[in-house]
């Protein structure tokens, strides 16, 4: 089965256009339309900026890629729904405090992801210092 065809799909079923599409993910339109149209295979940092603008996971579009075409739509679909149960499982166990800060720190860049936690490990080995 062809990636393209199963990325065109999740993309109709999220309402977007192939603009919207290359513009979340940072590359032509022309691209996005090759691609759905199995004219050009994405590679793996291409398919991760689909998959990422498609609000996925590139082993979700490989997985779908994998089903019989009558089987693609359903499939997608019921991966949606099991991402959002899993997402608001992973809500109400956190709490808001929690949330907020990897809110936050999701919007780092890697560079400061990087330096925060070190940061943190530093604060936490100092805390359990005094805790001792």
């Amino acid at each position: 089965m062809n990636i393209g065809h199963v990325i065109k799909i999740l993309r109709i079923q999220r309402k977007m256009t192939q603009e919207q599409i290359a513009l979340e993910a940072d590359m032509a339109t022309s691209n996005v339309s090759r691609i759905e149209k199995g004219l050009r295979q994405p590679s793996q940092k291409v398919l991760q900026k689909l998959a990422k603008a498609l609000n996925t996971k590139p082993s979700v579009l490989y997985a779908a890629s994998e089903q019989p075409i009558t089987n693609i739509s359903d499939f997608l679909e019921q991966e949606g729904n099991d991402e959002k149960k899993e997402e608001n499982i992973n809500q109400l166990l956190l709490n808001h405090d929690t949330q907020v800060a990897l809110k936050l720190f999701s919007e780092l860049t890697p560079d400061n992801k990087s330096l925060l936690l070190e940061q943190l490990k530093t604060l936490h080995r100092w805390q359990t210092k005094l805790g001792q």
